[in-house]
């Protein structure tokens, strides 16, 4: 049983990742990853979210998303997957199989501005960091390209303020500080820049 069920939390932004079970790809070509894609934009659709950016690899995917209600991410993310899961199945033949999916969802909030613009960039930023590509803009199974905000797919404005050249801050590699603490947070299911790690910084929408 999981901890208490943070992402119930409207009015935050969260850092949400899934994964497919070991030795699983999500998406093993352009027609994969076009596929959730068009799928991702009905999603927002039919679920409504506000989704703040994302990124698609091979195994597994990351969003920032901003929910309205106490059970929107529930809800969109558990449609998105299972609705993902049985075309992917159906797709391969492998029905039957057993899942796609390694676990229930990961959704953490993001506490201060500073950590809402390094989860961003973690997000946007995950295909370069992993040489898939050269500069995040490149991959276009991202928010981060003009391609990955096509297909229907709505990027919702976010709750502070863009910065005019983001595209150099993502394209700018993190600290490994930056890394650790996100990745360690996301797998604990702890909250990101809780209050007192960034003193200087405030809480966004508090």
């Amino acid at each position: 049983m999981p901890r208490h069920s943070i992402h119930r939390n409207p009015g935050h932004v969260f850092h949400v990742m899934n994964r497919a079970t070991r030795g699983q790809v999500l998406y093993r070509d352009a027609g994969d990853y076009l596929s959730f894609q068009a799928l991702l934009a009905r999603a927002l659709r039919e679920r409504p979210m506000r989704m703040l950016g994302y990124t698609l690899m091979p195994n597994h995917f990351h969003m920032a998303l901003l929910p309205a209600g106490p059970d929107d991410i529930s809800a969109f993310l558990r449609w998105l997957c299972a609705t993902h899961a049985r075309r992917l199945h159906r797709k391969r033949g492998t029905s039957g199989c057993g899942a796609v999916y390694q676990s229930r969802f990961k959704a953490v909030p993001v506490h201060t501005e500073t950590y809402f613009y390094r989860v961003l960039r973690y997000i946007e930023r995950n295909a370069a960091r992993a040489d898939l590509c050269e500069r995040a803009d490149e991959w276009a199974w991202s928010s981060a390209s003009a391609a990955g905000r096509g297909l229907g797919i709505v990027i919702a404005e976010w709750p502070i303020p863009r910065p005019p050249h983001w595209l150099d801050f993502v394209n700018d590699p993190e600290p490994v500080a930056d890394l650790d603490f996100i990745r360690t947070q996301t797998a604990s299911g702890d909250s990101i820049g809780p209050v007192g790690f960034d003193g200087a910084d405030r809480a966004i929408l508090d």
